[in-house]
């Protein structure tokens, strides 16, 4: 067994920690209610981190915007070199890394306060003493455990952090019991691997890359499919919106294109999404459409519809990336003869830029 499959397959385990971290009456129920705090009062939200932690930041934003709050969402990087001047002292700065010290993200923090710019920072990471946690106002910090391998338990519960503040702002409760039904959803999930991973494995087949489509916050979970494709499997792979694709990608799809496809059936785009799907076959191409429902589509020879059921819609973000784990971590073994994972040009945390 990889490496990479053991931290996969310890998913339901980081969903558990996490929860009870931020269980009513912990320590982390009264962070997730100073950051509501903090983004209602706040006169500018930029949220920034990279990778990873970039692709979750447009899920944050996309709730806040669901609660009234606008935020800006800028890739570390580019916020480093071209846009510091957006932060002001009313600002709250939402950092989001998973290991607290991305070089890009640490050094944005170190300008801001060169500067005396007195921005709040709130910090989402799976490593409270590190350098961003030290330094956070507000500290969300994740309960996956040590990972070594390209992302897996820190981006759900990364996300799983984001879906509990849009829950806070909203005044509602996170309904009882369901991070225990979203793991053992997962673990229904893994439990099936040996089933389903031959008929994703057939899926990707011999593909020399690898389309992601989905839309709405079901980006994160294509974006990062997609750096996971190209961490852990060598393979040049991108992720687009759905209606993104119809604007001039869609003219690569021939004999050999294949496209994964992230998508509930209850979102109000999933017709579009249906209509989609079945154009890329007409067109010769191959799809593995990740849905809550195996009848979501009706499969084909050229489409193969894997089911990842979720307990509501927003979480489907969390239960659909486990089977595009399980397909990433095969494919680079069998099909492409690699360890996955294994990084040989870089490492886990990138600390030089």
């Amino acid at each position: 067994m990889t490496e990479f499959l053991q931290e996969i397959l310890g998913q339901p385990e980081a969903i558990c920690a996490t929860a009870a971290y931020y269980a009513p009456d912990r320590a982390g129920s009264k962070s997730l209610d100073d950051f509501a705090t903090a983004a209602r009062k706040a006169g500018s939200i930029v949220i920034t981190g990279m990778g990873s932690s970039y692709f979750l930041s447009g899920t944050l934003r996309a709730f806040l915007s669901q609660n009234g709050i606008a935020a800006t969402v800028i890739n570390a990087g580019e916020l480093l070199h071209y846009q510091l001047n957006v932060l002001a002292d009313d600002t709250l700065l939402v950092a989001i890394s998973q290991s607290g010290e991305s070089f890009e993200t640490v050094n944005v923090v170190r300008q801001m306060d060169q500067r005396g710019i007195k921005a709040s920072i709130a910090v989402i990471t799976n490593e409270p003493e590190s350098t961003l946690g030290r330094r956070a106002d507000i500290l969300l910090p994740t309960m996956a455990g040590t990972e070594e391998k390209t992302s897996t338990k820190t981006f759900i519960t990364g996300f799983q952090v984001i879906y509990m503040i849009d829950k806070v702002l909203k005044g509602i409760a996170v309904p009882a019991g369901i991070w225990q039904t979203v793991a053992a959803q997962i673990e229904a999930t893994l439990s099936k691997r040996e089933h389903t991973c031959p008929a994703m494995l057939r899926a990707l087949g011999d593909a020399s890359y690898l389309q992601f489509i989905a839309r709405g916050t079901s980006m994160a979970s294509a974006s990062q499919s997609a750096l996971m494709a190209m961490e852990a499997s060598h393979t040049p792979a991108q992720a687009l919106a759905g209606g993104e694709f119809r604007h001039g990608p869609l003219e690569m799809v021939c004999q050999g294109f294949t496209a994964v496809v992230i998508a509930h059936s209850a979102t109000p785009t999933f017709e579009q999404t249906h209509r989609l799907i079945d154009e890329i076959v007409s067109f010769g191409g191959r799809v593995l459409l990740i849905s809550d429902r195996p009848d979501a589509v009706p499969p084909g020879d050229a489409l193969t519809v894997i089911a990842a059921p979720a307990p509501d819609e927003d979480l489907f973000d969390i239960t659909s990336i486990i089977p595009v784990q399980l397909a990433v971590e095969i494919w680079a073994r069998e099909e492409k003869g690699i360890i996955p994972g294994e990084f040989t040009h870089g490492q886990k945390v990138t600390n030089i830029e």
